[in-house]
């Protein structure tokens, strides 16, 4: 697979500002990392650019807050590579999942958002079950409203992103890329 100038300029932006929506955080007590802002942009990439920078960008922009961010430095380096994965697996599917059902694109983009955050809140919870042990359970807890919320919050957002680029899409889906 090799990725344009165009994708790969997507997803350095998409990165950063994934990094920012990061860092817009309020840190929670072990095993709960942070409840952060990074979702809102995640699902909004994922879903205008598609699997390839979705997936990039998703990985990458949470891990790096995790490697350093400048609230709390490298306080969640631990959850690093974890985050890599998790969030990456988590914006290729979603950036997927977009246009699963052709002709619903608001219901397609709401079960792609609640598919990719229910894998990602099992890979979370998984990995934290793994560090700290039952108190784990937390994550199912705490996650699954909040992810509810962040969909919520997306839609409207999505919306008004779309009217004012005047576009669906960013990266058209396309059978090729496999979205």
């Amino acid at each position: 697979m090799r990725l344009t100038s165009k994708e790969a300029a997507y997803t350095s932006v998409s990165a950063a500002l994934i990094y920012i929506g990061t860092s817009i955080a309020i840190p929670m007590p072990k095993p709960l990392g942070v409840w952060h802002f990074g979702d809102i942009f995640t699902f909004i990439v994922c879903i205008l650019f598609g699997p390839i920078v979705g997936g990039f960008a998703s990985g990458i922009g949470p891990m790096l807050f995790d490697v350093w961010n400048p609230f709390w430095g490298s306080a969640f380096i631990v959850y690093a590579p974890a985050t890599l994965v998790i969030r990456g697996i988590m914006g290729v599917i979603l950036g997927s999942l977009r246009t699963v059902f052709r002709g619903h694109v608001y219901v397609s983009e709401v079960f792609a958002m609640a598919v990719a955050v229910s894998v990602k809140n099992f890979g979370y919870f998984f990995y934290d079950y793994y560090l700290y042990g039952a108190v784990a359970f937390l994550d199912l807890v705490t996650f699954f409203p909040m992810s509810a919320l962040f969909v919520a919050i997306t839609i409207p957002i999505l919306a008004t992103v779309r009217k004012v680029l005047g576009v669906q899409y960013l990266i058209q889906p396309s059978a090729k890329r496999g979205n």
